[in-house]
């Protein structure tokens, strides 16, 4: 059971969890937030399914340092290119008003578009000039393709948070 938390339902986000974050789960009534714990919780909770992190330490240490890179470097290239794309902006807002009256859509147009750039600014990309952020996001694809072109999945021998998270 999904519950998509658009619209009005987004007032419930803060009482979803004790740092009021999404993703959530509710599973047997324990409740994770924050994909990077789901994930773990995943793993552990059901041994049987695919895992997302490798069996291997080594492995397992890679898996996590790319999805940390991806979650916390990467992640804001993707609200960079966001904000500075008119296309990919439209659609953020178009999401993010599912559920609303459409008298709101300006409102949350400004508010997302504010919180976007304060986030880039706080976090160093809004202060940097475009060419030099586009460059070192060309940088970060490099590596990734560097190392993808000694492998299909970018730790192990299969699918693994690394692959998902970047």
């Amino acid at each position: 059971n999904t519950v998509n938390y658009n619209g009005i339902l987004g007032a419930k986000v803060p009482l979803l969890s004790k740092v009021g974050k999404v993703p959530v789960i509710d599973d047997k009534g324990q409740r994770i937030q924050d994909s990077t714990r789901i994930a773990r919780y995943l793993d552990e909770a059901y041994p049987d399914t695919p895992r997302l992190y490798p069996e291997d330490p080594n492995q397992k240490t890679l898996a996590e340092l790319w999805e940390d890179w991806a979650d916390e470097s990467l992640y804001f290239y993707e609200v960079y290119l966001r904000v500075n794309d008119s296309e990919a902006l439209e659609e953020a807002i178009r999401i993010s008003s599912i559920g609303r009256p459409a008298y709101e859509k300006p409102m949350v147009k400004a508010f997302i578009l504010a919180e976007l750039k304060t986030q880039l600014f706080f976090q160093g990309l809004g202060r940097m000039k475009a060419e030099n952020v586009e460059a070192e996001f060309i940088k970060h694809l490099d590596r990734i393709e560097q190392v993808l072109s000694q492998s299909e999945w970018l730790v192990g021998d299969n699918q693994t948070i690394a692959d998902i998270a970047v």
